[in-house]
């Protein structure tokens, strides 16, 4: 086992809990802003929309060791798995410090 497996593994223990009324899934983000792999572990109270996600790892963006790591947590977890990326998602070129229309300046 990897030794971030180990890491990711310890965070899932810690904060899956179990807890009654809650349903729980992962969530794996390919974030190409921050070249990483984020894993989360994200629940929800049942009848809520309230949503809590704890961040389980951040790995480096290594696609060999991100396949090792994500075969392994499928060893350990049979919570459903939702993909993201964020290829669609356009990163502005520079923060905005003066926008009158929304209270800034």
């Amino acid at each position: 086992m990897l030794a971030e497996t180990k890491a990711l593994k310890t965070q899932y223990d810690h904060y899956f809990l179990r807890e009654y009324r809650f349903r729980y899934w992962l969530l794996v983000v390919d974030n190409h802003f921050f070249d990483r792999y984020y894993f989360f572990l994200e629940k929800q109270k049942q009848g809520t929309q309230l949503l809590h996600s704890h961040e389980l790892l951040a790995l480096e963006h290594d696609p060999e060791k991100y396949q090792r790591v994500l075969a392994e947590l499928k060893q350990f977890s049979k919570l459903r798995i939702q993909y993201r990326n964020t290829h669609q998602l356009v990163h502005p070129t520079k923060d905005i410090k003066n926008d009158r229309v929304h209270g800034h300046g």
